[in-house]
C-alpha cells in the first residue's frame, strides 16, 4: 500500500440509515430510504476543509483542526440524514391521505443542530473529561496514593465511562443500525485500500474494523491523558479540572499523529501494536453490515473518489439537495445519480 504523504486516505462516519464519506475537495452522504431508494448528497468542502496545503495541515496542529472539522461536517451529514427521513414520512403521510407534519424551516433546523452540537460537546466534556477526576476523590484510600496511581485510576474510570456509555446506547435499535452503517463505512474503505474493486460482494468480505477511526482516537486520548496528567501532579479539584481541559488540545494533537501513523503504516509491527486496543474498542461501535448498507457506503465513496466507479449492478442514486429535494440531473461519468 502506498504510504506517501501526498496520498489521500478516505474516511467518513455513519449517519441515520446511511454513510458520509469525505474526499479531497468534497464530501458525500448516501442515505437509504424505507422504499429502498438511495438519496445522495454531494457537495464541495468549504473553506480550509477542502485545501490540501496550509497551516491547518501542519503536524500537531492538524489534529485539533481535524477534530473540529469532523464535528462540523458530521453534524451536517446527520442533519441531512434526518431531513431525508422527515421528507419520506411527509410523502408517506400525503400518499395515505393524512395530514403531514410541516417541515421545519431550514434556518431554524441549522440553529437547533448547532445548539445540539454545543450541548453535546458540553456533555461530553463533563462526562468524559471532568467527571472521572472528581470520582477519584470518592474512591476509598486514594488520599494515601501517589500521583501516578491516582491518574491511573482516573484513566480507568474514564475508560469505564466510555465503555458504559457505548453499551448503554447500543441497547437502542436505531443505534445498532448506525453501528452497522459504521461497519459498512470501514469495510468499504478497507476494500479500497486493499486494492480490490469496490463492489458490494468484495466489501462484505472485509472487516468492519479500521485503525483510522474515531473510536480508536478516543482510546488514545484516554491513554495519553494518563501519561501527561502524571506530570501535572494532583492539585485541588478546581485546578485539576482546569488543567484537564487545558491539556486536551495537545493530547488531541498527539493522538491524531499516532492514529495517522497507524493508519498509513498498517503493515508495520509498531502500527499494529498502536492500533490493537482501538480495534478492540471498535468491536463495541461497529456491527457487520448487510449488502444494502454497504451499497450506501459505496454510493458515498464513489461520489468523492474519482478512482472508484459505481458497480454496474447498482442503479444510480437520486441526487438531492441538502434539504433532501431531488435534483433532475442526468448521470455523470460515475453514474452516481439521475
Amino acid at each position: 500500500m502506498n504510504t506517501s504523504e501526498d496520498q489521500h486516505y478516505y474516511g467518513g462516519q455513519a449517519v441515520i440509515e446511511g454513510v458520509m464519506m469525505r474526499g479531497t475537495d468534497r464530501y458525500a452522504v448516501g442515505v437509504r430510504r424505507q422504499d429502498g431508494q438511495v438519496y445522495l448528497l454531494s457537495e464541495p468542502l468549504a473553506g480550509y476543509t477542502g485545501r490540501q496545503q496550509g497551516w491547518h495541515r501542519w503536524p500537531l496542529i492538524r489534529g485539533n483542526y481535524a477534530l473540529i472539522e469532523a464535528l462540523s461536517l458530521g453534524m451536517k451529514a446527520l442533519q441531512f440524514s434526518a431531513q431525508v427521513a422527515v421528507r419520506e414520512e411527509q410523502q408517506m403521510a400525503a400518499a395515505e391521505g393524512t395530514a403531514p407534519q410541516p417541515a421545519e424551516p431550514s434556518g431554524l433546523s441549522r440553529v437547533w443542530m448547532g445548539l445540539t452540537m454545543v450541548a453535546g460537546i458540553a456533555l461530553g466534556l463533563g462526562l468524559f473529561a471532568l467527571l472521572p477526576t472528581w470520582v477519584v476523590s470518592l474512591v476509598p484510600g486514594t488520599d494515601q496514593m501517589g500521583t501516578i496511581a491516582k491518574n491511573a485510576i482516573e484513566g480507568l474510570v474514564r475508560l469505564l465511562v466510555v465503555v458504559g456509555y457505548i453499551l448503554a446506547i447500543s441497547l437502542m435499535s436505531y443505534i445498532r443500525r448506525v453501528f452497522e452503517y459504521h461497519g459498512a463505512e470501514h469495510a468499504t474503505i478497507n476494500c479500497l485500500e486493499a486494492g480490490q474493486p469496490v463492489t458490494p460482494d468484495n466489501c462484505l468480505t472485509f472487516s468492519p474494523l479500521h485503525p483510522r477511526c474515531g473510536t480508536a482516537f478516543i482510546l488514545l486520548i484516554i491513554v495519553i491523558k494518563i501519561v501527561i496528567n502524571c506530570f501535572l501532579g494532583w492539585p485541588t479539584l478546581w485546578l485539576r479540572l482546569l488543567l484537564r481541559l487545558a491539556v486536551l488540545p495537545p493530547i488531541a494533537a498527539i493522538s491524531y499523529e499516532i492514529l495517522r501513523y497507524a493508519g498509513r503504516h498498517r503493515s508495520s509491527m509498531l502500527a499494529r501494536v498502536l492500533a490493537g486496543p482501538g480495534l478492540l474498542l471498535q468491536m463495541l461501535t461497529t456491527r457487520p453490515p448487510n449488502r444494502q448498507q454497504v451499497e450506501a457506503a459505496i454510493y458515498a465513496l464513489a461520489a468523492v473518489a474519482p478512482e472508484v466507479p459505481l458497480p454496474p449492478d447498482m442503479p444510480p442514486a437520486q441526487l438531492v439537495t441538502a434539504d433532501a429535494e431531488p435534483i433532475p440531473i442526468e448521470a455523470d461519468d460515475h453514474g452516481l445519480g439521475r
